[in-house]
């Protein structure tokens, strides 16, 4: 008796732990398709979040109904809640409105001026400009940590990991994006790529360009690269 008590209860506390667990979402961010950095996004379930790269990504821990706010100074702040599809697909789109409301603006501004911010008396940028400075200038990262240190030795390495997650990042939601588009039934039954060895075989793809064939809607060309690379992948693991 006293062992079939301790298996409900093991049932019970599983399930509960199933249910609690949360996955790694992938995020990318636009408005008027063009990628957005230095987002805010908060899970507001968790108290937890994070802040989109250079090219608009991220990735922030979520389970089903979950809210995830989405802000910056320069775009209406978004709402939404984790759905079951987004729990499947593992990768999720953002389009944010740009501001429009010049009022709203000028009390952003009358606030970063009383609180002494740098930078608070200039007009904020559009998306377009603001990546054109940023890639003028270097990165606030750079500035901010020669300014400290001085040390452009430890600087260099910051910057390079700094870079190396980033590309990890975007290859990471690339993989789900790709992934998703032509669905696990196709890797595994027409490709015969078993299920654990699907992200794998992107990923060796990548550096033969398969996320730049792909945006561009070559489909068939990705199935071949895709086909190309099998063999080659799957003896690089063995």
């Amino acid at each position: 008796m006293k062992q079939f008590y301790f298996l409900i209860f093991f049932v019970a506390t599983f399930q509960m732990y199933s249910q609690n667990e949360r996955i790694l979402l992938h995020g990318i961010i636009f408005s008027d398709s063009l990628t957005i950095d230095n987002v805010n996004v908060v899970n507001k379930s968790t108290y937890k979040g994070t802040v989109s790269n250079k090219v608009g990504k991220f990735q922030i821990f979520v389970r089903e109904n979950d809210e995830l706010q989405f802000s910056n100074i320069q775009y209406k702040t978004k709402q939404i809640t984790i759905n079951k599809i987004h729990i499947q697909k593992k990768v999720i789109e953002i389009n944010l409105a740009q501001k429009t409301n010049e009022l709203e603006e000028v009390v952003v501004q009358n606030m970063a001026k009383k609180l002494g911010l740098p930078n608070a008396d200039k007009i904020p940028l559009k998306p377009t400009e603001r990546k054109i400075n940023f890639y003028n200038k270097g990165g606030m990262v750079n500035q901010l940590y020669g300014l400290i240190s001085g040390d452009m030795k430890k600087l260099k390495v910051l910057q390079k990991r700094l870079d190396e997650d980033s590309i990890l990042l975007d290859n990471k939601v690339n993989v789900q994006i790709i992934r998703n588009h032509f669905t696990d039934d196709f890797f595994i039954n027409t490709l015969q790529v078993s299920k654990e060895h699907i992200d794998g075989l992107i990923f060796f793809s990548i550096p033969k360009g398969i996320v730049f064939i792909f945006e561009k809607e070559r489909y068939l060309e990705v199935v071949d690269l895709l086909i190309q690379n099998k063999e080659a992948y799957l003896s690089s693991i063995k």
